[in-house]
Order: C-alpha cells, then sequence, then structure tokens
C-alpha cells in the first residue's frame, strides 16, 4: 500500500484540529499508519495546568532494531483568524496554481503526510528492513506543549519504546525547500516584572515615585546589554521586549504600578538559569529608593545543538541528492519540540518553507511537498 502525499496531506489539513482535545485526526492517522503494519497507541494526558491532549505513538520494528528512527510532528493549528479574508477556505484544502492552500499546509501536516508516504514507499519495497519506524505525533506543539511530546517520550522510556534518531517536521527553510535544515534551537525564557512605586501628583514628583521611569530605565539596561557575539551554529543572544502597561489614573497622575514582558532567546553559551540570574541582579539594583518589583518567568526551553554526526549529514547528504542545494545546518527560528527529544536521541529537524506559516492563505508548492516526500524516503533508503 502506498500512500499519496498530496491527498494525505489534504486530508489532514480538512481537520480543524486546534491545540488540545481533537481525537478525529489522531485517530485518522492511527488507521492510516495500521494499514502499514504499525503498532499505534493513542495516549491522553491532562492535568499540570493545562487542558487534555490527544497524542500518537505508532512503531513499526519488526526485528526489534536498536536503531529506530522515529519521525516526531504535530497535527494542532493554530486560529485560522478571519476566514473571511482567506482568498481559499483554510480548511478546504485547495490545490490552485501549484499551491496547496490551507491551515497547517506549512506547518506541518504536510510534512507528517510526506514521512508517511515516504515510509509507505519504503515499506513496499523494504518488507523486513533492519531498523525501526516510529511517529510521535501530538496534538499539542502550538500551544502549551505541556501534555504533548514530552509526556510521550516519558511514555517511552517508561515501556522501553526504543529511539535512536528522530526527524522533526517543522517548516525549516526560508524561501524554498533545501536551503536549510536545523540542528539544534535557541533557548527561550519569557519574563513578566511588575514595578511597584508609588502614586502621587505629577506637580509634586517629589512625594511620588513613578515606576514607569524605574521600568523604562532597567529595560534598557537589559536591552542594552550584551550577552555575546554569537557561535559558529548560533546567532548572538537576544532581548525583546513584547509587551508594557501602566495604570492609567489621568494625565496628572503618576501610577502606582508599572509592568512589562519580554523574552530572551539564548544560545548555548548560555544556561536559562544564568539568564535568569542575570535578569535578576539587573533588578535588584535598578529598582531602589523604596521601590519594590515582582518579576515571573516561564522556560520555553534550554539552548541546545544536536552535534552534526550522523543523522544531520544524511539529512543534508539526501536534501543535496534530491534537490541539487546543500542545506544550510542552522539554529534560528523560535522553539519546537525538538527541545525535548534531543535528550533522548539524535534528532534533525526539516519540513517545508516556512514563509507564510500562521498567516492568511497559508499554503507550500505542491512542486517542494513532493521533493519532501522523495527527501523523506532517501533517508530511510539510507539509514
Amino acid at each position: 500500500m502506498k500512500l499519496d502525499a498530496i491527498q494525505l496531506s489534504q486530508d489532514l489539513i480538512r481537520f480543524q484540529s486546534y491545540s488540545g482535545n481533537h481525537p478525529q485526526v489522531i485517530e485518522f492517522l492511527v488507521k492510516t499508519l495500521t494499514q502499514l503494519g504499525f503498532t499505534c497507541d493513542i495516549l491522553e494526558y491532562d492535568g499540570d495546568g493545562s487542558y487534555k491532549v490527544n497524542n500518537l505513538h505508532a512503531v513499526f520494528n519488526p526485528n526489534n532494531s536498536e536503531k529506530i528512527l522515529y519521525f516526531a510532528g504535530h497535527t494542532d493549528i493554530v486560529n485560522e483568524g478571519d476566514k473571511a479574508a482567506w482568498t481559499h477556505d483554510p480548511f478546504a484544502a485547495k490545490i490552485v496554481d501549484g499551491k496547496l492552500f490551507g491551515r497547517g499546509a506549512v506547518d506541518m501536516k504536510c510534512a507528517i503526510a510526506c514521512f508517511a508516504s515516504a515510509v509507505s514507499e519504503f515499506l513496499a519495497e523494504n518488507k523486513n528492513p533492519d531498523f525501526g519506524i516510529g511517529f510521535l505525533i501530538t496534538n499539542d506543539e502550538e500551544n502549551d506543549s505541556i501534555n504533548g511530546t514530552k509526556k510521550v517520550l516519558n511514555w517511552m522510556q517508561k515501556n522501553n519504546k526504543k529511539i535512536s534518531h528522530c526527524l522533526v517536521g517543522e517548516p525549516t527553510n526560508p524561501e524554498v525547500f533545501g536551503e536549510m535544515i536545523k540542528v539544534g534551537r535557541r533557548g527561550s525564557i519569557g519574563f513578566s516584572i511588575k514595578i511597584i512605586g508609588k502614586q502621587g501628583h505629577v506637580a509634586y514628583p517629589q512625594n511620588a515615585l513613578n515606576p514607569i521611569t524605574i521600568l523604562i530605565n532597567l529595560l534598557k539596561i537589559l536591552k542594552d546589554h550584551k550577552f555575546d557575539e554569537g557561535t559558529k551554529f548560533f546567532d548572538a543572544s537576544n532581548l525583546e521586549i513584547t509587551s508594557m502597561q501602566s495604570q492609567n489614573l489621568g494625565n496628572n497622575v503618576i501610577p502606582n504600578e508599572a509592568s512589562a514582558n519580554f523574552n530572551i532567546r539564548f544560545n548555548d553559551l548560555h544556561t536559562s538559569k544564568s539568564v535568569v540570574e542575570l535578569v535578576e541582579y539587573a533588578c535588584k539594583k535598578t529598582v531602589g529608593f523604596g521601590a519594590t518589583y515582582e518579576l515571573t518567568h516561564r522556560t520555553s526551553g534550554e539552548a541546545f545543538l544536536s552535534d552534526p554526526k550522523f543523522l544531520a549529514k544524511l539529512v543534508a547528504d539526501s536534501v543535496e541528492k534530491i534537490t541539487g542545494k546543500k542545506p544550510e545546518l542552522s539554529t534560528t527560528g523560535g522553539t519546537s519540540d525538538a527541545r525535548f527529544i534531543k535528550d533522548f536521541a539524535e534528532v534533525v529537524e526539516i519540513g517545508l518553507v516556512n514563509k507564510t506559516a500562521h498567516k492568511i492563505d497559508e499554503f507550500s508548492e505542491v512542486s517542494e511537498i513532493e521533493d519532501l516526500q522523495k527527501t523523506y524516503l532517501e533517508i530511510l533508503k539510507n539509514l
């Protein structure tokens, strides 16, 4: 049985599978992979301050091999926004002028379809491969990422489900397929800071303590701080302020509180602990003279580099054979579930072009979907 990558992509896009509890799309994949000989487990998790999530673990490993290549991906999508603003219905999966339109076409249902299609073609010609093949699919990557991939990996470890190598199907190319694969990611920490000053009349600032002024000074110190120069595989660490707000008590009133949110993306010269310590030090040194502060933070992931060994070279060689392009080994972009997988297996991210991800009229070129399927197949053939 050989699966068509384009048809399967369309089938997946037609599921409106937002983050959380959407069993239909997982059940569809179970049915599809069971026909290929995979043993499937639907793993549902909830709690830990987050919503219920449907996940899929599927494995084909007739020889119980120690070498097992997993494909990791997510079926959840971000909201499509105003449907009327779309040229084509975001869930119709229409092909127009060689482009497949739909929410999830880039991020990342087509990649799931491509790997399933490649596996079906590979197994049709290799009934008893000397390595195993697995799928780790979650419906919780775009949002909390609490009851998804991380918990499935822990379940795998407890149940002696082997994983040695992993491909993550996130979109990795800025402009055209074949120009970039990801061999690591920067770490990410989101901070919230509240400064508590002293409310007063703007005409008598000596009787007040303006928290906005303190906050601006603190943010400037943090923004101007040069974390590093970057490394061979990583850009320089960077801080971006994402919001600022204060009480609006009138044009003649100094407020009592002001707050801001900011995010720091850091490379492997730092850890989340060292970044948090630096921010806390800046707060202690900047906020004084009777003002106080409240600082909270959430680490989305540590910086990591999947040392470009066997898998990275195999993927790069496969991309070059199919596209003629030698892909850049990159660590750019946001976080992905590779941040969890890197603790269990060598991991490389390879997917489609990310230019329209999360946008209105998200699409992938049909020709590039076909090339991704061929690249996955080439990887399987040479594993």
